[in-house]
């Protein structure tokens, strides 16, 4: 047994203020050092040159997972070229088909420009071209030559009329004939006037003139047709004339590949074919008065839509491919959606292309997309759809028909893109176990630790690595001395002197909260002392429970000697979790010993509100009573142990040791001190092991005894293992370096019972018996009276 003393229960920080200097830290460097199996396989999983090797983060939030990947990822994306700009059009050779145009990145946005500039250009140029003098003067020569042949065609009839003394006369839509006779313009009806023969030779002559003009009408359509045939051409040739300058110099701006000429080339075949779209733009010149109605407008607009560019991709500011992060993922934002416009209608889906939006896969192609796997497999179409597409390689659009939009055309894109998961290990066991393609997916595995060695370089870069965090706080300064208590802290939160927990978040909002405490107390900087006081009252400030328990104690509702001895009673430690606080709390483990064959009797156990742990604990002590007092012969006996006034369930065997100190007292009826709790688990051999907690376990007996009142005798023991992770509160070690309270270390079961029993233990002797006098002696003793009355019993 060995007594503490009050530097051994805290271990200070102290940050060489020389190499102490806030830069703007490098978190891979951060990195490296604190996370140095999740930097390597990270670099390498960077480096792998296979395909399919997406990366799984896993680590707990607030590790700097995300911050440090994203870095990392940077740095990968340099070596990586820029992806290029994606332009989506019409595909001409089909209808409402949509095609892709690659563009080197940041040329998409001129294109896309310049091509709608063009369309909008062409609204207004082409009615003046058509208006023009030169068009005109065209247009008019053909209607000549078509009112020319035209005459041409009649010329036979009308020659044969005038020989015959027929007139023709040409109205709107026909012709009228009289015959004349002697001056006078005789209509078919008036000519039974006239004599016999005279009447019958202007009847056959108005026949044959009907005739003739009726075969030279025949040819009135082709003419026509040919007129028609003939404006086309002209309207053509003036528009390619028009567009042609315009459709060289787009080529030989944005031609950087021949897919994109091909598209100029079929985009000004479809203006020309599409000609009345942009004819009669303004309805004011056709007519004064007409009001466009909306239906037109609609079916102009979405008759327009073969021409617009809709750019989907625009790398234009980046300086290397693109790392882009999500932490709640959707199908639409993962995959890309469209904005329904008013202007779409069912057969319109073109309007709709036209309006989709890039999803994140397709933006961060060539690069990765980080995606936190809690919102990617809150919704399993994403997760089937997201290995689809990485499976493939290539994101096929389903277009919703679920939604009130109508399904529409978007090619296949070819996907290359690193995909990054960033979870917990539960997660990643969890779909390596229920996925079979997960493994073929996700080669590169990354792990971030949540403890680290304790060492004077790492405090140093965890004290740099939140300073430089800090400092974008724009807030009061922090003194070295803060982030010190701020590193000792991360010991006490992984419990151990000698390791660090590398929850930068926790730390960080440790100090956010110290900012504010520093401000309300009109102080001008956050020192140490600033930082004790916020731990103090964030303890304070979730330690309503702790409160609770502990009053129940003072108050005497919960029955807890801290001065006195009694026999067959020890008081344990237990630890309390209530949310986000633990709290220690002393329990009183009493025990009863009688004859009888029953053994040690776990009360909790019988009622069922023991757990496995503990149940094991139990069958140790029994297995520790046999080895050490029935060697030579079998002595039964019968005790019953319990955990006074706990109401909530039992589990672990960190109080096996007071268990079994309370069942020797039992046995040997040797009375207790009430002034020491004991905290250890024991094994069969009676050798201490640690346990967990070991910090509030103590603190809680030092709360209770304080209010009780100090007698400068309470104080606790621990497992000897359980030293290197004692990081006291400073009160603790202020009561135990004035000796008002007292920290013990055993490492076997002897040690406690010769303290708390103020009497010696007893070595065992060769022939195993054990010295007169002594606690063992005793046992024995009591063993075998328990024993000699049965055989009483059997005379």
């Amino acid at each position: 047994m060995r007594k503490l003393s009050a530097p051994e229960l805290y271990r200070f920080t102290q940050i060489n203020s020389e190499e102490f200097h806030v830069s703007e830290s490098d978190t891979k460097e951060f990195m490296q050092r604190f996370h140095p199996r999740a930097f390597q396989s990270l670099n390498f999983g960077l480096h792998l040159k296979r395909n399919q090797n997406h990366i799984f983060i896993m680590g707990e939030p607030g590790v700097g997972r995300i911050g440090m990947t994203k870095s990392m990822l940077r740095e990968a994306a340099k070596r990586k070229d820029i992806p290029q700009d994606v332009v989506l059009v019409s595909d001409f050779s089909e209808a409402n088909k949509t095609q892709y145009l690659y563009f080197q990145a940041g040329h998409g946005h001129g294109f896309k420009q310049a091509v709608e500039e063009l369309i909008t250009q062409l609204k207004t140029q082409l009615p003046v071209v058509f208006d023009g003098h030169a068009y005109q003067l065209k247009n008019q020569q053909l209607e000549n030559d078509l009112a020319q042949k035209q005459e041409s065609a009649l010329e036979p009839a009308l020659d044969l009329a005038e020989s015959l003394n027929i007139e023709v006369q040409q109205n709107e839509n026909n012709f009228v004939l009289f015959a004349v006779v002697e001056g006078e313009r005789l209509r078919m009806a008036d000519l039974k006037k006239l004599d016999e023969p005279l009447q019958r030779y202007f009847m056959d002559g108005l026949d044959q003139v009907e005739e003739a003009l009726n075969k030279g009408l025949t040819h009135f359509p082709f003419l026509q047709h040919e007129f028609m045939d003939a404006g086309k051409k002209l309207n053509t040739q003036v528009a390619n004339e028009h567009l042609e300058p315009l459709v060289d110099s787009l080529k030989m701006e944005f031609g950087e590949n021949p897919k994109i000429k091909d598209y100029l080339d079929s985009l000004k075949e479809a203006i020309v074919s599409k000609l009345h779209l942009f004819w009669d733009q303004s309805a004011e010149q056709v007519t004064s008065a007409a009001q466009t109605s909306m239906e037109e407008l609609l079916a102009e607009q979405s008759g327009m839509s073969v021409f617009e560019v809709n750019l989907l991709i625009d790398h234009s500011g980046l300086k290397h491919a693109p790392v882009i992060y999500e932490q709640n993922a959707t199908m639409p934002k993962l995959f890309g959606y469209t904005i329904n416009s008013a202007s779409a209608n069912a057969t319109d889906t073109l309007t709709l292309a036209m309006n989709h939006q890039a999803g994140l896969l397709q933006k961060a192609n060539g690069g990765f997309l980080m995606l936190s796997v809690q919102s990617v497999l809150k919704d399993p179409e994403i997760w089937s759809h997201l290995k689809a597409a990485l499976m493939s390689k290539r994101l096929t659009f389903e277009i919703p028909s679920s939604s009130s939009v109508v399904p529409y055309h978007l090619p296949d894109y070819p996907l290359d893109v690193t995909l990054v998961l960033i979870g917990q290990a539960q997660h990643f066991y969890a779909l390596q176990e229920i996925d079979a393609q997960f493994n073929r997916l996700f080669k590169v595995q990354v792990e971030f630790e949540v403890e680290l060695e304790r060492t004077p370089e790492h405090e140093l870069v965890l004290a740099k690595q939140l300073a430089s965090e800090v400092e974008a706080w724009e807030d009061l300064p922090v003194r070295p001395s803060a982030l010190e208590r701020l590193i000792e802290y991360a010991s006490r939160l992984v419990e151990s002197q000698g390791r660090l927990y590398t929850n930068k978040a926790i730390l960080r909002d440790v100090l956010a909260e110290a900012n504010a405490f520093a401000r309300a107390h009109d102080k001008g900087e956050v020192t140490r002392e600033i930082i004790e006081d916020t731990i103090l009252q964030r303890d304070f400030h979730t330690g309503l429970m702790e409160d609770y328990y502990h009053r129940a104690i003072i108050e005497e509702q919960v029955l807890i000697k801290v001065s006195g001895h009694h026999v067959g009673m020890v008081n344990g430690l237990t630890v309390l979790t209530v949310g986000r606080q633990s709290f220690g709390q002393p329990v009183r483990i009493t025990a009863q010993a009688s004859a009888g064959d029953e053994g040690v009797v776990d009360i909790e156990r019988e009622i069922e509100m023991a757990g496995p742990i503990h149940s094991k604990g139990m069958l140790i002590l029994s297995g520790y009573v046999r080895g050490r007092y029935m060697k030579l012969k079998p002595l039964g006996f019968s005790a019953s142990i319990v955990m006074e006034q706990t109401y909530d369930g039992v589990e672990g065997d960190s109080a096996s040791s007071a268990e079994l100190l309370a069942l020797i007292s039992s046995l040997s009826q040797v009375p207790l001190r009430q002034d020491i709790a004991v905290t250890g688990s024991v094994n069969q051999f009676g050798e201490i092991q640690p346990i967990g907690g070991v910090n509030e376990k103590v603190e809680g007996f030092f709360k209770v005894c304080k209010a009780r009142g100090l007698t400068g005798q309470q104080g606790v023991i621990i497992p000897e293992a359980n030293t290197k992770h004692l990081m006291l509160n400073a009160e603790v070690r202020g009561a135990v370096e004035k000796g008002d309270f007292h920290v013990y270390a055993m490492s076997h079961i002897d040690d406690a019972l010769g303290l708390l029993a103020d009497m010696p233990v007893g070595e065992e002797r060769e022939d195993g018996t054990f010295p007169e006098g002594s606690i063992n002696a005793r046992v024995m003793k009591s063993l075998e009276k328990m024993n000699e009355k049965d055989s009483d019993h059997h005379h």
